[in-house]
């Protein structure tokens, strides 16, 4: 007969697989090229980024990613969904 705790660890410990890994954390400023971004992870997991001291364009796309990457540790998973909100990029798949 098999204990009534067994069922149970296996049970957590099969739902634990499917918890994400934390959201990377910013340490201050992302700093590309001299420039300083604010870099955030939004619930959703998305990956918004905005250019201190001087707004995004919405043309400025690739730039916003260059920024997103470094908070990725490496790459950020952009698509064509990606989009200009206000003054700051959202990459809506987050980080890959």
């Amino acid at each position: 007969m098999m204990h009534p705790a067994v069922p149970l660890t296996l049970g957590a410990l099969a739902l634990s697989a499917c918890v994400s890994s934390p959201a990377p954390v910013a340490r201050g400023p992302i700093v590309v090229d001299g420039v300083e971004y604010a870099v955030s992870k939004r619930p959703t997991g998305a990956v918004e980024v905005s250019r201190i001291g001087r707004p995004f364009e919405n043309w400025e796309g690739a730039e916003a990613r260059r920024a997103a990457d470094q908070f990725c540790v490496g790459r950020a998973k952009t698509s064509i969904r990606d989009r200009f909100q206000g003054a700051a990029w959202l990459i809506v798949e987050g980080c890959a």
